[in-house]
């Protein structure tokens, strides 16, 4: 059992917040998915 299955509110909220972190704004969102990539590959963050 995974744990969306057991809060799928906690899910849910984590939707809510990568739809207003990926909005666009200042950046658009590719350059902020492009962003969040380089920091994940230099923190070596996996998949």
């Amino acid at each position: 059992m995974s744990w969306l299955e057991v809060n799928p509110e906690l899910n849910q909220k984590f939707v809510d917040f990568y739809r207003v972190t990926f909005a666009d704004g200042a950046l658009d969102r590719k350059t902020k998915q492009l962003i969040g990539l380089s920091v994940a590959l230099a923190t070596g963050c996996g998949p």
